[in-house]
């Protein structure tokens, strides 16, 4: 019945996922893309006999672009049909102007219509290549997957609800325990469905227990014992990494899965949630906060302010780094 009071308060809080893809470049190394981009350019100055290492700064380099055709193939050998350069110009942004401009005049010339696009690639040295990026549509991945499963394409439809399971979301981490538990597409997993079931309670699916129920029934207390604990290691690595989806199930982990609620890594949980402005986990961590002794309070503060800035941290490397999330 304890529980069941914090469960009530817990469901309150709502996280918003964000997840951005390359279009037709999915799942590749995005840092690789961008060097191969900068390459492919040089490649096709020299074609010019136009040494960009040559060119004077402020100095910017411009292609048209056409990424669906971004190929690993044509990145090691291929060339742009349309190229831009500038060479001692005043400024960096006036240099990427002109550039621009060229890559446009030749664009022309070859009558290269909307086939593709103008973009500054290097400016001084430096990669300044954009990979277009767009949100990733996550009601259409979960519909797809959903019609796979009744298509009975099991195997495809466990991919996509995987991929968005990753991502935090809470109903295609119930569909994977209930393909788990059902034994489609895959052999039976009593373990595999009692993780995905707990976890889609955890980030707030209210259908869960009645899964969580049939599969604690067919596994051993060690069994559920190690689950438990690898669903909350699983957790804390997701959320280090600089993905905050996990932040908040990590604080309810440790409300309703030990036997006896652990106010303090709950507190601390709920403190970086907030830090990160996730809706409604300062009302959680004020209520939380009324469960602790004074003596412990600063040093929960403390570790909590080193989550926070490993995950600030983490989050900044994965922009910087344009790798793949």
């Amino acid at each position: 019945m304890f529980k069941k009071l914090y469960l009530v308060l817990f469901y309150l809080l709502i996280v918003d996922i964000a997840k951005s893809e390359i279009p037709n470049i999915e799942d590749r190394n995005k840092k690789e893309i961008k060097e191969g981009i900068a390459n492919t350019y040089l490649r096709s100055m020299t074609k010019w006999d136009i040494p960009f290492d040559d060119l004077l700064e402020n100095k910017s380099g411009a292609a048209c672009i056409q990424w669906n055709k971004a190929t690993d193939s044509f990145l090691k050998d291929g060339m742009f049909d349309a190229l831009g350069y500038s060479q001692n110009i005043p400024n960096k942004n006036a240099s990427q102007i002109a550039a621009i401009s060229g890559c446009n005049k030749m664009k022309e010339y070859y009558k290269l219509g909307d086939t593709c696009k103008c973009e500054v690639v290097l400016t001084n040295n430096e990669n300044q290549v954009n990979l277009p990026i767009k949100k990733f549509n996550k009601e259409k991945e979960f519909l797809e997957a959903v019609n796979l499963y009744k298509k009975e394409k099991f195997r495809d439809a466990f991919k996509k609800f995987l991929k968005l399971s990753n991502m935090g979301d809470k109903q295609s981490q119930y569909n994977l325990s209930i393909l788990m538990f059902k034994g489609k597409g895959f052999p039976q997993n009593f373990k595999k469905s009692y993780y995905w079931s707990l976890s889609s309670k955890l980030y707030g699916e209210l259908k869960s227990d009645s899964i969580i129920e049939k599969s604690i029934s067919k596994l051993s207390d060690a069994e559920i014992l190690e689950v438990n604990e690898e669903l909350k290691s699983n957790l804390e690595k997701v959320a280090s990494s600089g993905n905050i989806h996990a932040i908040v199930p990590l604080a309810k982990w440790h409300m309703v899965v030990p036997k006896k609620p652990d106010f303090g890594k709950s507190y601390k949980w709920l403190s970086v949630a907030s830090a990160f402005n996730i809706k409604n986990t300062k009302a959680a961590r004020d209520k939380i906060f009324k469960k602790l002794k004074k003596e412990s309070i600063s040093s929960i503060q403390d570790e909590a302010n080193e989550v926070y800035e490993e995950i600030v941290n983490n989050k900044k490397a994965i922009l910087n780094k344009g790798d793949n999330l």
